[in-house]
């Protein structure tokens, strides 16, 4: 197997070179050093002051590609032994890419008025840890890192993290510059996937976004491009109906610099596979995440009634839910009534029909007291339900930490419902959290990691499940637009539920 790239502690390989199968229960044996990481960290520099030359040498250690994390809370260190532990901690957290702070001790100051700023709901399981947490953060810079808008916002750095490794199948998905995706599988197994490329034309009357559709064969292991769609724009959904048909939605406009946002979104349907078009439009400027089939047959999706990013006021504190009872080509809406409060806009819905008949939808929306101009820094995901085909929803309930957003909802065969999210907070990534009870309570003591960047944010994750039980994960690996496209990335992993 050759390596293609490197992760700070991981060799990552071509996903040719990965078993088919992803029910292997064995896993590369990976040999262990003699010593400990900080000694050989410490002998090296050592050798290195007394003009030795022979270099730090660190073997290559085969890993699986998708991380399985456990959170356990920390104990407060004696101040006598504090002197004791920095150094060595500091070492082994960089060598191992630790993510979680590994000092336990907190300074007993107050939280500085910036840093109530920065994080309006202090993250926490108890005051103390909340009061820790804030402490931690004084004098934090926002605006001079890569994480400027987000930083450690709505983490609990009360805990450290165990890693528990697992085989999984990443691929990339056609060239650099595609972007954000959508999926579907087809009556006959085979998957689709519909991405947007960035151009990065700057002339306005010339798409910015063309958006390109995949297909798979092999359950994600490999994707041919099979056509261009007349739509442009970005975050594209596609839904398969019961007659094989394949409907795609995406964010209309140009989202180029001194261009009018447009309030419609784009939509079309393929009667052959995504291999050609017929394109129409819809009023209203958000959009779906998904599509949802209810038990007649008809296409519903639940979007904000009110929702523009390039308004001070974005968002909406109500619902319109929009039905077609004929593959897409007509549309009638209604208002959800929710109680919200409309100082907290929403956005970017993502809706699911439940089996005993409930929609659950996960919503963005800010924290409370943020800025109301950044739903990216201050965005949290809640979660609301209706028994009533819609008409009305419960009160919003938080179902993340802050900057956790572009939450996918899929519900899995076994009855368990799967959060698919991405981190606007370090570390940059994918994440996947778990519910056994339909949506009332989460996981969140063991998230799983899908995909992570050291540079740029990940975003806009989609989420399958297969006839064979695995899952299929879409995603962009940058979410923000106005990167240059060689930044932008699509890829997918096929992996395994613990």
């Amino acid at each position: 197997m050759v390596p293609l790239s490197w992760w700070p502690d991981r060799t990552v390989y071509h996903s040719s070179s990965v078993p088919s199968s992803l029910t292997e229960p064995a896993l590369p044996r990976v040999e262990r050093p003699t010593q400990s990481p900080t000694s050989r960290i410490n002998s090296a520099k050592s050798q290195q002051r007394h003009g030795k030359s022979r270099p730090l040498r660190i073997a290559n250690q085969t890993v699986p590609l998708v991380t399985h994390h456990r959170r356990t809370r920390t104990k407060e260190i004696p101040m006598s032994m504090q002197h004791r532990w920095p150094s060595a901690l500091l070492a082994s957290s960089l060598l191992w890419g630790v993510t979680a702070p590994l000092a336990t001790w907190a300074w007993r100051a107050p939280p500085t008025p910036d840093v109530e700023a920065f994080d309006p709901e202090r993250v926490g399981r108890t005051e103390t840890d909340r009061r820790r947490n804030a402490t931690l953060l004084a004098g934090y810079e926002y605006d001079k890192y890569v994480a400027a808008i987000t930083g450690y916002n709505g983490q609990d750095r009360q805990q450290v993290v165990f890693w528990n490794r697992q085989r999984a199948v990443r691929t990339r998905v056609g060239p650099r510059g595609n972007y954000k995706c959508g999926m579907t599988l087809g009556p006959d197994g085979t998957l689709l996937l519909a991405t947007c490329k960035n151009n990065n034309l700057d002339d306005p009357m010339k798409k910015r976004f063309d958006i390109w559709v995949y297909a798979s064969t092999d359950n994600g292991e490999s994707w041919e491009l099979i056509g261009e769609t007349p739509l442009s724009g970005k975050e594209p959904s596609l839904t398969t109906l019961s007659d094989g048909s394949v409907v795609l939605s995406a964010q209309k406009g140009y989202f180029g610099p001194g261009t009018k946002y447009k309030e419609e979104i784009n939509l079309a349907r393929s009667t052959d596979g995504g291999r050609t078009w017929r394109k129409s439009t819809l009023a209203g400027s958000d959009y779906p995440r998904n599509m949802i089939i209810e038990k007649n047959g008809s296409l519903l999706f639940v979007r904000a009634a009110e929702f523009d990013w390039t308004r001070a006021n974005e968002g909406s504190p109500h619902f319109q839910l929009c039905r077609s009872g004929d593959g897409g080509r007509t549309w009638s809406f209604s208002e959800g009534v929710i109680k919200w409060d409309a100082k907290r806009p929403f956005g970017e819905v993502s809706a699911i029909l439940l089996r005993d008949g409930r929609l659950l939808a996960a919503i963005r929306s800010l924290q409370r007291g943020a800025p109301r101009k950044d739903m990216h820094g201050y965005g949290i995901t809640l979660l609301t339900e209706s028994n009533d085909n819609g008409q009305t929803w419960s009160n919003p309930r938080a179902m993340s930490h802050t900057a956790e957003v572009h939450t996918y909802l899929t519900e899995l065969v076994d009855g368990r419902i799967l959060a698919t999210y991405s981190n606007y907070h370090l570390p940059f990534g994918v994440y996947a959290i778990v519910s056994n009870d339909g949506g009332r309570t989460w996981d969140r003591d063991h998230p799983i990691q899908l995909a992570l960047s050291a540079l740029n944010q990940v975003g806009w994750p989609v989420t399958l499940q297969l006839a064979d039980g695995s899952l299929l994960t879409g995603y962009a690996l940058t979410a923000y637009l106005k990167q240059p496209p060689d930044m932008f990335v699509t890829e997918t992993v096929r992996w395994r539920l613990p």
